[in-house]
């Protein structure tokens, strides 16, 4: 064994060179394999093979300088983020005390490289600028203060990661492909992702077939926007699309894919006890296709929906599905087995939706607002409705304060209940009326700043949950084997198995996988009988 005790200048402790047969953790290559001499702090804990420090110890980095190794946090005075990548500097870093900038080993080993040649949207090479500098990148129009890619003979400047902006992509909230550009032109421009304001003098994504539809660089490749596919020398084909159902004779009676063996006949006012088989939603007179022969029933919007679309919810085409299995919508979380779309392009059932959020729009106009709302993936709010906090709700732009769930954003806008003869409306805030607002079926306290259910003509108050319950938006009978979907209309209420409480819902499951019949009025119940 060879013990000797060195000072080198990449470390600012004492460093033993061992070489034995012990093996020792590789702070560089996280390998303990034997190769040869290890260089071994006792104060720091530090190790590493001689062979994987020598490259970096014999070779100054791109600034010229040679680098020193520190391990643990960095000291308070300097920058704890690496200097390239911008991530936490943790366990081992490498720091230039002379430019005062430090950088983890996955950007030590892989640093950027010095010059590019031939990038995507500019004719000349660009250099790296490996200092901190305040600028404002010509691809994004964003501000930066480290690294840009620098173009010497037109003065441009990028950041590292807009130097392979793709040039031609197709996004999920339009339906054309934009092209990138360093130069949108004059004129107002709002971006048609987050709705804010464009500043032309810089690029940005837009679309060659509508002359004012733009979008920020970093909001067209976000991931929720774009899927990552490069379009530039892909031929723009328009994928045929199989008409959801076929006409028969006349425009009264159609075959729908979901229900091929028998015609559905048009009803302009539909007035019935059923519910949609697409929304799981009553008709309360609106236009239906019933079928001549059986019990199914479709909204006439829901008839129309297209097999296949581009949804704001999904970078991907999504594929409408419309078998009886339960599901839980990705947006909303709340459970049904209707019809829902479903993305089919390998990511799985995580991305699964309703016909409810899948038929959601920009601009989404809602009763109880004046203005329009936007998914503009602004992180997480407040939702005005039910007052709990939300990832990337729909938002109004011109109240910074107004936001909507996905779940507030798709209740039905009129009800009805047992508690009263009339339809109830979607209400907020506390109106004409004096004094506090109860709910007629539970009791409790039904507060103005939320979302409510109210007759115009009785003046009942009613809070969402009561009105809708966990089981509104599925579909009455078999949910799984031994468990059915009942309407709770009888004369009195059954008892809930789990929380042994009278149901107090609409709707409940009752559970047969058991000698004794049960029943559950929420999903907790069912979940945690």
């Amino acid at each position: 064994m060879s013990n000797s005790k060195h000072m080198l200048p990449f470390h600012g402790h004492p460093l033993y060179i061992v070489d034995d047969d012990q093996s020792w953790l590789c702070y560089m290559c996280s390998s303990d394999e034997k190769r040869g001499m290890v260089y071994i702090c006792m104060e720091c804990e530090l190790a590493t093979h001689k062979e994987c420090v020598e490259p970096f110890l014999n070779n100054p980095f791109q600034c010229n300088h040679f680098l020193k190794f520190f391990t643990g946090s960095p000291f308070k005075s300097e920058n704890p983020h690496c200097h390239f990548c911008r991530k936490n500097l943790s366990s081992l870093y490498a720091r230039c005390t002379i430019c005062n900038t430090s950088m983890d080993l996955d950007c030590l080993k892989n640093p950027p490289p010095l010059t590019v040649y031939q990038p995507k949207h500019h004719k000349h090479s660009l250099t790296l600028l490996s200092r901190l500098v305040i600028f404002t990148c010509n691809a994004c129009g964003l501000e930066g203060d480290r690294n840009p890619y620098v173009c010497l003979e037109c003065n441009q400047m990028l950041h590292r990661d807009c130097v392979d902006l793709p040039r031609v992509i197709s996004i999920n909230r339009h339906d054309h492909r934009i092209s990138h550009t360093f130069h949108l032109g004059q004129g107002d421009w709002e971006c048609g992702v987050c709705r804010k304001m464009i500043d032309w003098v810089y690029g940005a994504f837009k679309c060659s077939r509508c002359p004012s539809y733009a979008v920020h660089s970093k909001c067209a490749t976000r991931s929720e926007v774009w899927d990552g596919i490069e379009l530039e020398d892909v031929p723009d084909e328009e994928e045929e699309i199989e008409e959801p159902y076929k006409v028969v004779v006349n425009e009264q009676d159609i075959i729908h894919f979901s229900h091929e063996n028998h015609i559905l006949r048009l009803d302009e006012n539909c007035v019935t006890d059923m519910r949609c088989d697409g929304c799981v939603l009553p008709f309360n007179g609106d236009a239906c296709y019933k079928c001549v022969e059986c019990d199914f029933i479709l909204h006439n919007a829901c008839a129309n929906l297209p097999r296949k679309k581009l949804h704001l919810l999904h970078n991907h085409k999504l594929t409408l599905q419309v078998d009886e299995v339960a599901f839980q919508c990705r947006a909303c979380k709340i459970n049904s087995n209707g019809f829902r779309y479903k993305c089919e392009e390998g990511c799985k059932d995580k991305f699964v939706f309703d016909v409810r959020c899948s038929s959601v729009s920009e601009p989404f106009h809602h009763d109880l607002h004046p203005h329009p709302l936007y998914w503009t993936l602004e992180g997480s709010k407040e939702c005005h409705a039910c007052d709990r906090e939300t990832k990337n709700p729909l938002s109004c732009t011109v109240c910074d304060d107004y936001a909507l769930c996905m779940r507030c954003t798709t209740l039905p806008r009129k009800v009805k209940h047992r508690c009263d003869d009339h339809l109830l409306s979607q209400s907020q805030g506390a109106g004409d009326a004096s004094g506090d607002l109860w709910c007629d079926v539970c009791e409790c306290k039904v507060f103005g700043s939320e979302c409510y259910y109210t007759c115009d003509e009785c003046g009942v108050s009613l809070d969402i949950d009561c009105v809708l319950g966990d089981f509104y938006y599925l579909k009455i009978g078999h949910l799984i084997p031994d468990r059915e979907v009942l309407a709770n209309n009888g004369a009195t209420r059954p008892l809930c198995s789990s929380c042994e409480v009278r149901c107090k819902f609409p709707f409940l499951v009752k559970d047969t996988t058991q000698e004794t019949v049960r029943y559950f009025c929420k999903i907790d119940c069912l979940h945690y009988q």
